[in-house]
């Protein structure tokens, strides 16, 4: 029976890697056509060309293009929290301010050197009113009230935690869905979104016995 069990493995995993290829293949070929021609030239038989794939094989994963561009978002929304929750637990950022600018700098980093693909996926994401964001910042928030912060980190209440991490996505969303000649540039949003943190941080009220520092 073990035998068995064993062939079957053996069968089933050469399948399952040439399933994976292929959908490799074919969000490969959606993220060069959109780097190329944008929203405009991607479409089902034009990402199946691109891939070298069959228009029915790219239809047994990907029903129409919405669904590409769904699961490039999901890709993508997996890479950025990632970065995020990085930034946010490396102990050796010295300041809230370099803090911040990491993590701003996590969130629009880009396909790869292809900015245009990264914002075309991240503006089809939130125009839809996605959920996409929601496990990142219920994870952030988490972070942020942990009893067992970072050395360095700031003591933080559930509602203050609650606004800052919401500023950011407001800030993320917007740099998103405007266009770059009437966006600012990243270096001075960094350092307003800075000076707006710090300066909340240092003139809340703080309740007896909580370090602001986190000391």
């Amino acid at each position: 029976m073990k035998a068995t069990q064993n062939q079957d493995l053996t069968v089933r995993s050469p399948r399952q890697q040439r399933a994976q290829h292929k959908v490799e293949l074919i969000l490969e070929a959606a993220i060069r056509l959109l780097d190329k021609g944008g929203l405009a030239v991607l479409t089902t038989n034009a990402v199946a060309e691109t891939a070298g794939v069959s228009i029915g094989t790219l239809y047994q994963y990907f029903p129409n293009k919405e669904a590409i561009l769904e699961a490039l978002a999901d890709r993508e929304m997996a890479a950025l929290s990632a970065r995020v929750i990085a930034v946010l637990q490396d102990r050796s950022v010295a300041s809230p301010q370099d803090r911040i600018g990491r993590i701003l700098r996590a969130v629009t980093a880009s396909y790869g050197e292809r900015p245009r693909v990264h914002r075309l996926v991240m503006e089809q994401s939130l125009s839809r009113g996605g959920t996409r964001a929601a496990p990142l910042i219920e994870q952030i928030l988490a972070m942020l009230t942990a009893q067992d912060r970072p050395p360095n980190a700031m003591s933080m209440t559930e509602a203050e935690a609650f606004v800052l991490t919401n500023a950011f996505v407001g800030i993320f969303r917007a740099m998103m869905m405007r266009p770059d000649t009437s966006t600012p540039a990243q270096e001075e949003i960094e350092e307003a979104m800075g000076r707006l943190i710090t300066s909340y941080l240092q003139h809340r009220p703080v309740p007896p016995g909580n370090n602001v520092n986190g000391d």
